[in-house]
């Protein structure tokens, strides 16, 4: 994530340049998949819809994001985003579950009831109910997050600081 200067606000990457992974991911996505889990990336990418960058950057970014998590060797089997901004009403933005839709139509080995949606937002964690997937939340336990999910009345299967803790939680199960 990247902080807006002159907004102040908190977004994605918006070039390749401004790509950074936490260091503990590409170990956690290989524990994942040598455990035999399929990974597969599913995100909302509305950057370019909004004016913001390309839609050439964002898929330079993307580009950048799977060659470093992939680092090594935990392969991400594909990757489903969606372009659209939430107001266009796609079906394919989380919440909504199209990008899911699409993930296990094109690896239909994979079964709902033992995958997971890992994710750090709350439309995450919504799509994945949603989807009837195990959820878990990539956020520090802060009261905060805790009443927001409430609110709408939303609590993920799991919750773990990051990739690397979920990683670590969900293979001692």
């Amino acid at each position: 994530m990247i902080v807006d200067p002159e907004q102040g606000t908190v977004d994605s990457p918006l070039h390749p340049s401004q790509v950074v992974l936490l260091p503990a991911v590409p170990d956690a996505l290989v524990r994942l998949a040598d455990a035999g889990y399929g990974l597969v990336l599913v995100s909302n990418q509305p950057a370019a819809a909004k004016g913001k960058t390309t839609r050439e950057d964002l898929e330079k970014v993307h580009e950048k994001v799977l060659e470093l998590a992939q680092a090594r060797g935990g392969l991400i089997l594909s990757s489903h985003i969606c372009y659209h901004r939430r107001e266009d009403e796609c079906t394919c933005r989380k919440p909504r579950t199209g990008l899911l839709e699409a993930a296990f139509q094109e690896h239909p080995a994979y079964a709902r009831e033992s995958s997971w949606m890992v994710g750090d937002s709350l439309t995450d964690i919504q799509a994945g109910q949603a989807y009837g997937l195990k959820t878990a939340m990539l956020t520090p336990h802060k009261t905060e997050t805790m009443e927001i999910l409430k609110q709408q009345n939303v609590m993920p299967t799991l919750w773990a600081d990051d990739l690397e803790d979920f990683s670590k939680q969900l293979l001692k199960r």
